[in-house]
């Protein structure tokens, strides 16, 4: 699922090719992701408008266009592909928006993704943008404020961290990441955290983001759409070894989750 560093990255592949660039077609090849709008006014209302930039929030990615914005959730599947010569939709294309140089995709393998067409600023029919909480990057979330926050909410710790009430953009992968590199069980509750705990998953949480992050910046459309577990530390290999202590990788599905955690690392 593509989570706060990937559609940051996104954002920024995204602004390089597209800002400036008038939208000539939009074709929905499968309604199935279009929401809040009927097909032919999602067609219809944005051609002639111009993208002014790319804004990451947390899981979504806006684009910002003349009277409008696009906000794209992508879940679970949902990823972009840029062409410059025409083609064909194939399988899993969910709609194309065509500029005098490019034609961007939005392709969905589980037709899980949402897509909304709004009026500038006006996300009140987005299901989910709203009541979120900070970005786990912004500068004002300051460790005070990370404490204030956190106290109000309960239940197991991994849980927490994929509130987006609590911090917008985490989601089932990083959190594993950032709950290894603090050394918290990704069970335990969250009122079993000491305050020395709480700071150590206040600054593992900006630093495992920011080393994706940094990891993720070279990366095209077609890469940030692969597999990710050839840089992650721990999330998606069970079995295998922790990079931290050389300890085996434990691995629990529940409820289509998994979690992998190091029983030796995590406390």
């Amino acid at each position: 699922m593509p989570e706060l560093p990937e559609i940051e990255v996104l954002a920024r592949r995204l602004r390089e090719k597209l800002a400036g660039e008038a939208i000539r077609k939009v074709k929905v090849h499968d309604h199935v992701v279009i929401h809040g709008q009927p097909v032919d006014h999602f067609e219809s209302a944005s051609v002639g408008e111009a993208f002014q930039s790319f804004r990451p929030d947390g899981k979504f990615i806006i684009m910002e266009l003349d009277n409008h914005d696009l906000v794209v959730n992508p879940m679970l599947t949902g990823r972009f592909r840029m062409t410059e010569e025409p083609r064909s939709p194939v399988k899993y294309d969910m709609f194309s928006l065509k500029t005098d140089n490019y034609t961007l995709w939005y392709y969905d393998r589980k037709r899980m993704g949402r897509v909304y067409l709004v009026p500038v600023g006006d996300y009140s029919g987005v299901a989910g943008f709203s009541n979120r909480g900070p970005s786990p990057l912004d500068p004002e979330l300051t460790l005070n404020l990370f404490k204030e926050r956190i106290v109000r909410h309960r239940g197991q710790i991994k849980n927490v961290l994929r509130n987006q009430r609590f911090v917008k953009g985490i989601g089932n992968a990083y959190a594993d990441e950032v709950l290894l590199y603090a050394g918290i069980l990704p069970f335990r509750r969250r009122s079993s955290l000491s305050n020395d705990e709480v700071e150590r998953l206040y600054h593992s949480m900006k630093k495992v983001l920011l080393r994706v992050l940094d990891i993720l910046s070279g990366c095209d459309l077609s890469q940030l759409g692969s597999e990710r577990s050839n840089f992650l530390m721990i999330h998606g290999k069970g079995g295998g070894i922790c990079p931290l202590c050389g300890g085996r990788v434990s691995e629990v599905t529940a409820n289509r989750f998994r979690t992998n955690y190091c029983q030796t690392c995590q406390k």
